[in-house]
C-alpha cells in the first residue's frame, strides 16, 4: 500500500507543481520528497498503521510522529537534505493547526503544501481496512471545503485543475 500511495502522491504532486509553474530542480525535489513523505512510518508499529478501526488518541499521537521520524532518518543520509522539509512538514495546515510544528500559510514550504493536498486526496480516494474510498468528486469537494483552513487555497485550485487527469469516473 505505502509504495503505491507514495507513487500516486508523487505523480499528483508533480502535476500540481507544474500547474503552479514549478520546474527544474524544484520540481524534481517535489517528486522525490513526495516519494519519501511517509518514510517515517517505518518507525511506527504495523499494529497501529494497519488497525481496522478508528485510532485511539494515543495511537493517533504515535502516527503523528512519522514526519519527524522521517526527517531523522533522512538527516543521516548524504544528499537527502532537499527533501527534509517536504517529509517533515507535509501535515502542516494552512491555518497553523497541523503538525509537527503548527506552522501556517507560506511559512510551510510549497513542496510540503503541495504534498499535503495530494496526500489527502489519495488517502480519501483509496480503500482502507476501515472504510471504502471516496469518489473523485467527493474528495475534491472536501479539499475545496478545507481550502484556506487545512490546505493552501492556491494549491487546491491547481490540484483541482490537474486532478481530472487522474480521476476514475465517479
Amino acid at each position: 500500500y505505502t509504495a503505491g500511495h507514495s507513487g500516486r502522491v508523487s505523480e499528483l504532486s508533480c502535476a500540481t507543481a507544474m500547474a503552479l509553474g514549478v520546474t527544474g530542480d524544484e520540481l524534481n525535489d517535489i517528486r522525490i520528497g513526495a516519494l519519501l513523505h511517509d518514510i517515517g512510518k517505518i518507525g511506527i508499529s504495523d499494529t497501529v498503521l494497519q488497525k481496522a478501526g478508528k485510532l485511539t488518541e494515543q495511537e493517533f499521537a504515535i502516527v503523528k510522529q512519522h514526519p519527524e521520524i522521517g526527517r531523522r532518518i533522512l538527516e543521516g543520509v548524504q544528499g537527502f537534505s532537499p527533501y527534509l522539509a517536504a517529509v517533515e512538514l507535509h501535515h502542516e495546515n494552512w491555518d497553523g493547526t497541523g503538525y509537527p510544528k503548527g506552522q501556517s500559510g507560506e511559512t510551510t514550504p510549497l513542496a510540503a503544501r503541495i504534498i499535503h493536498v495530494a496526500d489527502a486526496y489519495d488517502a480519501m480516494t483509496t480503500d482502507r481496512p476501515y472504510r471504502t474510498g471516496m469518489s473523485h468528486g467527493e474528495a475534491i469537494h472536501v479539499l475545496q471545503k478545507y481550502a484556506g483552513r487545512q490546505f493552501d487555497p492556491r494549491v487546491v485550485d491547481a490540484f483541482v485543475e490537474v486532478s481530472v487527469m487522474f480521476a476514475s469516473p465517479d
